[in-house]
């Protein structure tokens, strides 16, 4: 469980990434360095409108978020039952703010109220995303493996990947360790791979339903949260 926990979790997120990369004139939402670049590149333009300040609002709302969230960890982290506990609330609120943003992702598009580039407007979707992306992270980063690995393929899992596949080479390692070298490289390269599948069948996707391209991503997101609760229901049986 605690692999398919990054492998899933990455699928979803590149569906989640692309939307709003697509929608929400390339909103990462994940990747809060790119909106530092694109924000400072707006900013440099030097017309200090609302489209300059887009990017680096997001990065803004991003550390709220993550202050807030510090803030009732140190409150709660005492109610959890189980280590799956945590995994099944944070994936039921994420379920809940997919949801949310499909619908009034949806409405936005029907209603005009995207319009045609950055506007006031579209914080509020882009908070539910972030939120989403957030939340998502952190239950990919505390996954349960050996291997650090984040929501978004960063720079990291690239790297991360190659050094272990070519670190296997080494005859200087026992054949032991050279198998966990390549079982690690290839746990990479799983994260790689579903994150570009989802990526690229929302993408498809998208061309002909909008932000209803997310619906796979919300299904298959519902029934691993599912899972999780009957996890932690059964871990529960045996420890609390």
């Amino acid at each position: 469980v605690n692999h398919e926990i990054h492998y899933i979790m990455s699928f979803i997120g590149g569906s989640v990434e692309i939307v709003s990369f697509i929608y929400l004139y390339k909103a990462l939402i994940g990747y809060m360095t790119s909106n530092m670049i694109f924000g400072v590149a707006a900013l440099a333009k030097g017309t200090l409108d609302f489209e300059s300040f887009y990017h680096i609002s997001i990065i803004v709302i991003w550390m709220v978020i993550a202050a807030i969230h510090q803030l009732l960890a140190n409150k709660f982290d005492s109610y959890l039952k189980t280590p799956w506990h945590m995994y099944a609330i944070s994936l039921t609120i994420n379920c809940v703010l997919l949801i949310t943003f499909i619908v009034l992702g949806r409405f936005m598009m029907v209603t005009g109220a995207l319009g045609t580039g950055p506007s006031p407007t579209v914080i509020p979707l882009i908070t539910i995303g972030l939120l989403f992306m957030y939340v998502h992270n952190f239950v990919i980063k505390h996954g349960g493996t050996r291997q650090p690995t984040a929501t978004s393929v960063v720079t990291t899992v690239y790297v991360l990947m190659m050094t272990s596949f070519f670190k296997s080479f080494n005859k200087n390692l026992s054949d032991t360790e050279r198998g966990d070298l390549r079982t690690e490289g290839s746990h990479y390269l799983l994260v790689i791979l579903h994150f570009f599948a989802g990526a690229m069948m929302t993408a498809i996707l998208s061309k002909y339903y909008g932000f209803y391209s997310l619906v796979p991503a919300a299904i298959i997101l519902i029934a691993f949260t599912v899972r999780i609760w009957r996890v932690h229901a059964k871990s529960c049986e045996n420890a609390c």
